[in-house]
Parts: C-alpha cells; sequence; structure tokens
C-alpha cells in the first residue's frame, strides 16, 4: 500500500508544480487551499462529468444499436 501514497504524493506534487509554474497560488502561507485552487479543480471535475456523460451516452447508443438476432450465415458458393 505504500506505494499508492506514494504515488499519490507524486502526482500532487506534480500538480502543484505545474500550477505555480503557471501562476496559479496553489497554497497561501497557512497551508490552506487557495480559491484559484478550488476553482481550477472545480472546473476540472465539471469537464470529467461531462466527459463521463457523454461516453455513458455513446456507449448505451451502440449498445442499443447491437441486432437481438444474427442471420445464418450463407451457403459456401463451389
Amino acid at each position: 500500500m505504500q506505494w499508492i501514497r506514494d504515488s499519490i504524493d507524486f502526482l500532487r506534487v506534480g500538480v502543484e508544480y505545474n500550477l505555480a509554474a503557471a501562476g496559479v497560488a496553489v497554497r497561501d502561507e497557512r497551508g490552506a487551499v487557495s480559491t484559484e485552487m478550488a476553482v481550477v479543480i472545480a472546473a476540472m471535475v465539471a469537464i470529467a462529468v461531462v466527459l463521463g456523460a457523454i461516453f455513458i451516452a455513446k456507449a448505451q447508443s451502440n449498445a442499443n444499436n447491437i441486432p437481438d438476432t444474427v442471420p445464418a450465415p450463407a451457403a459456401a458458393a463451389r
């Protein structure tokens, strides 16, 4: 389970580094998450929800297009 914590820490540092490089204040002097970080996370969550809904709708559409019966294969010409 340690590798999961290590992976999460690595990803957290990567996200914070990239946001700091982009000029987004990740933490204030007390270590609390800043308003900008909360707005960025909310935007990412909203995008993920929209994409998830699109993927689910497309998967259901494709599932509904599967025929219920399959015709028998044609006899091979000799």
